[in-house]
């Protein structure tokens, strides 16, 4: 069996026995009160609320991370994550059960209190017997490569191979070997030999191997399942304590490389779609008067359209609304806008100033050349001048870029392009549907307060 489709699996495996667990949890709840069940009115009532519930319960054991393999084949991680998840649903079913009538419920608020209790002592029991399990398939077991220069990394293997609690191996590795043993793999048609395996790069203060390590960054984010880094004294200042996590009593710092954001892109996607297609019919009356404004007060076409750079390099024509002279380009070439560009028209600087030159871009996100959120996309000419004077500037194009960004509601028009840089790199390490809606309501306030536009 491919390890991708073992380690599917066992994941099922264990949602599936939780599932029980926590279904036969409810109706030994429901037990306690045996004097009463014969007088339910319906059943089926009673049966509805648990599956409501059982479902409540296995979406918090979700949302905790219950399901990540490293916290599966982990003791402590995997009890811990199922109570937190259990508990914080019991806290909040038994807040609504008091705020409804009393007989609106066909379940006891006994039930909502003992069901969790009954559930955090089979399931706990489950989950340990399961760990002991689990780790004995190839695609469970964690195996960490270990890059990096110094005694530091030996150390740093030993204690994660010797530590009889957690059940983990270690290697030390070398770049040029890693990449070797994948151009083979590659090369023989083989899957990739560390989707299942997470890379640990050893943090240091030296110049070189500082940039050594961003090299064994490149590849580590394309190649290993997760990738953490064991930073230096000075690093953890720097590194919130929410990326933290300790192997074998060891302190890591995880990063979301590309492989760990996959699975909410494709949520994004669907919501790109319904959030689009919605905005531009509520903004339909707004595009009709911009349109209007913009035909009547200056000569030239109503929309502008600009070749930018896409998801993975892909070039799209971007859409907006026009607000600058039709010859703002003839004389300069490509330029970037600045405040108080002479080129922009009277309307077009009001447009800009709230944003509304941008709504066309809506058909792009509709298309799939783009997201709501996401970096600004840029031009082919500044991509590759800014990529060679800053090479992280290509990573821009790993996710896809959005009509408001980081940059769109912190920045303006007028920021630096390092600056934007530096906005557009945090948002892509730390993507996540939370980090989207803020920056969603922040443009909203933008848009509204005319903030940050010039």
């Amino acid at each position: 069996m491919p390890l991708a489709r073992q380690r599917q699996v066992i994941i099922l495996l264990c949602f599936v026995t939780d599932a029980l667990l926590l279904w036969l949890s409810l109706s030994l709840a429901a037990l306690s009160r045996t004097d009463t069940l014969i007088y339910l009115d319906d059943m089926r009532q009673l049966y509805a609320e648990q599956m409501v519930l059982l479902a409540l319960y296995l979406g918090a054991c979700i949302y905790t991370g219950a399901y990540q393999p490293s916290r599966i084949t982990d003791r402590f991680d995997t009890i811990y994550f199922v109570s937190l998840g259990l508990v914080a649903t019991a806290v909040l079913s038994v807040l609504v059960a008091s705020i409804l009538p009393r007989d609106y419920l066909a379940i006891s608020r006994r039930e909502l209190l003992l069901a969790p209790v009954i559930g955090m002592a089979v399931v706990s029991a489950w989950r340990f017997l399961f760990c002991g399990i689990a780790p004995r398939f190839a695609s469970m077991h964690q195996e960490f490569h270990i890059f990096g220069s110094g005694p530091e990394c030996e150390r740093l293997a030993e204690e994660i191979t010797g530590n009889d609690a957690y059940w983990a191996d270690a290697h030390r590795r070398s770049l040029e070997d890693a990449q070797a043993e994948f151009e083979l793999a590659r090369a023989e048609g083989r899957p990739n030999p560390f989707a299942f395996k997470d890379a640990i790069i050893a943090s240091t203060n030296n110049q070189a191997a500082v940039e050594e390590a961003i090299k064994i960054l490149e590849f580590c984010e394309n190649s290993f399942g997760r990738v953490y880094i064991y930073p230096t004294l000075h690093d953890m200042l720097f590194f919130p304590h929410s990326d933290l996590k300790a192997v074998a009593g060891i302190p890591l710092v995880e990063l979301k490389n590309r492989q760990t954001l996959r699975p909410y892109t494709h949520l994004k996607r669907l919501v790109d779609l319904g959030v689009s297609l919605i905005g531009l019919l509520l903004a339909l009356p707004i595009c009709i008067v911009t349109a209007l404004a913009v035909k009547l007060t200056s000569s030239g076409p109503i929309f502008y359209t600009q070749e930018r750079m896409g998801l993975n390099g892909r070039r799209f024509n971007l859409y907006k609304f026009r607000s600058m002279t039709t010859d703002a380009e003839t004389k300069s070439g490509p330029v970037w806008a600045t405040a108080n560009d002479a080129r922009v028209t009277p309307v077009g600087r009001f447009i800009r100033k709230h944003r509304i030159d941008e709504i066309p871009q809506l058909i792009n996100v509709l298309k799939g050349d783009m997201s709501l959120i996401g970096p600004r996309p840029e031009r082919p000419h500044f991509h590759q001048e800014f990529c060679e004077k800053w090479p992280l500037f290509d990573r821009r194009l790993e996710v896809r870029p959005g009509v408001t960004s980081l940059s769109h509601v912190l920045g303006s028009y007028s920021s630096e392009p390092e600056d934007r840089l530096r906005y557009d790199l945090m948002y892509i390490s730390s993507l996540s549907p939370l980090n989207d809606i803020r920056i969603l309501f922040a443009t909203v306030r933008v848009v509204l307060g005319a903030k940050g536009a010039q």
